[in-house]
């Protein structure tokens, strides 16, 4: 079970979300996504920090299919949420364009 899983420096709230995703993924709750989000705020970064934690065990435990299918959930939750990238080109002209 991935749940096991030791790193370096753990994060309550990223645990937090790993362990209601892992929870939610076996419950195949239609509206587990959107309870993720909730769960982090709409935090983008929360999200982000869950499923790194869940990738990083799932890469050393590839046939860890409870830990694939959660990870699946965090990408569904994320992909719901706006994704603002500060080097895209249309920020980066609207913000030094001459008035």
């Amino acid at each position: 079970m991935w749940l096991a899983f030791a790193h370096p420096m753990p994060s309550t709230t990223a645990d937090t979300i790993a362990l209601e995703a892992a929870s939610l993924a076996r419950d195949s709750d239609p509206a587990a996504a959107d309870k993720l989000i909730a769960l982090a705020g709409g935090e983008r970064e929360a999200l982000e920090a869950a499923r790194d934690q869940v990738a990083a065990h799932l890469h050393a435990q590839v046939d860890d299919w409870e830990a694939t299918a959660t990870l699946t959930l965090l990408n569904r939750a994320l992909s719901l949420l706006p994704r603002s990238d500060p080097l895209d080109w249309r920020e980066r002209w609207s913000r030094h364009r001459k008035p």
